[in-house]
């Protein structure tokens, strides 16, 4: 693709302006629009990055703007009708986690790119914390050999109910801890699910008590297991994420998406160590972590590379929820589908 890549954005709240100052800090995108039915949100947002133009619908701003990428930020449930229509018309997308919130939804969204002949992708931004990515190095330079299992835990703070059902910690956060499972370990092809809900006592009237702890059992299409501890009963205080791989040469660990990334060589006593520099503050911060996201889809659309992760990435992580979801219903171990 010759020249900047051209942006449009869809949502102006918070997790939106993250992104929107993604592109504002890359040499070669250009962020020409920002759109929300809030009108006043879009025109604050434009007046607050100086951008020229706002608009309160997508059907007006792709009548009056040339983009090339439109990224949409809205509620999670809310994604589906603003993907459908930017790709629709023929534009590359990436949509903020999860794809949806309905499998059915998720597999629309990527038949649509796929008959378009456009690109969806999706905001698994750890991928692009300076931790997972030097973990990612190590890994694919081989220095652990054959992998044996994958052990991760991903545990904060979050709501005891919600109105988006009691399995909505699956749906929200565990996404990505489902996508690092795939990225390191390959297509997974079954699970089964333990769950509870400890605090459904603090369920508020009217909404689905979650269930907010889960220990998950995977196994993989080669031959691998791995474990997932899923909880929202923790907080922000204490570390909220690990994941450790084991392989026949060693071990790499990864702490708190950012704090650091280990290798371990079973030959070896000396232990290597990836810690964050104090003058980067995109190494320090997870806020950092969506310009680095934003960079390389950038990067990848204007060098005409597939953009991962993509849009069947999500979908596939949904299909796995479902598996998991179903598990923990029909207590016993379930396949995930895989195309």
């Amino acid at each position: 693709m010759a020249g900047k890549l051209k942006v449009a954005a869809v949502g102006c709240g918070g997790i939106g302006l993250l992104h929107q100052r993604g592109y504002l800090q890359h040499q070669g995108a250009e962020l020409v629009a920002v759109c929300d039915i809030d009108t006043a949100k879009a025109q604050a947002r434009a007046e607050e990055l100086g951008i020229a133009k706002w608009y309160p619908s997508i059907k007006e701003m792709l009548a009056n703007e040339e983009c090339d990428l439109v990224d949409v930020v809205t509620a999670d449930h809310l994604h589906f009708e603003p993907v459908m229509e930017c790709l629709d018309a023929g534009k590359h997308v990436i949509s903020e986690k999860p794809l949806a919130l309905e499998i059915d939804e998720a597999e629309q969204m990527v038949a649509k790119a796929d008959e378009k002949g456009v690109h969806l992708a999706i905001d698994y931004n750890r991928r692009f914390a300076p931790g997972y990515v030097q973990a990612r190095k190590w890994f694919d330079a081989g220095v652990i050999g054959q992998t044996y299992y994958l052990d991760m835990k991903l545990s904060q703070g979050g709501p005891a109910s919600t109105w988006k059902g009691e399995y909505y910690l699956l749906y929200e956060l565990q996404t990505h801890a489902l996508d690092l499972l795939r990225w390191f370990g390959g297509e997974i092809v079954a699970v089964c699910a333990e769950m509870a809900k400890p605090r459904k006592h603090e369920a508020r009237e009217g909404e689905d008590a979650c269930y907010t702890s889960m220990a998950i059992s995977v196994r993989y299409e080669t031959e691998i297991v791995a474990t997932l501890l899923a909880s929202w009963d923790s907080d922000f205080i204490h570390p909220i994420e690990r994941l450790e791989i084991c392989g026949a040469a060693g071990e790499i660990t990864v702490d708190n998406v950012l704090s650091k990334a280990t290798l371990m060589k079973r030959d070896n006593q000396v232990v290597e160590e990836y810690r964050p520099s104090i003058f980067r503050m995109e190494q320090l911060a997870f806020d950092g972590t969506f310009a680095l996201r934003m960079a390389a889809l950038v990067d990848d659309l204007l060098n005409d590379r597939l953009p991962e992760p993509t849009g069947r990435d999500g979908l596939q992580a949904m299909r796995i929820t479902e598996a998991i979801v179903e598990s923990w219903k029909e207590k016993r171990e379930v396949a995930v589908k895989i195309d």
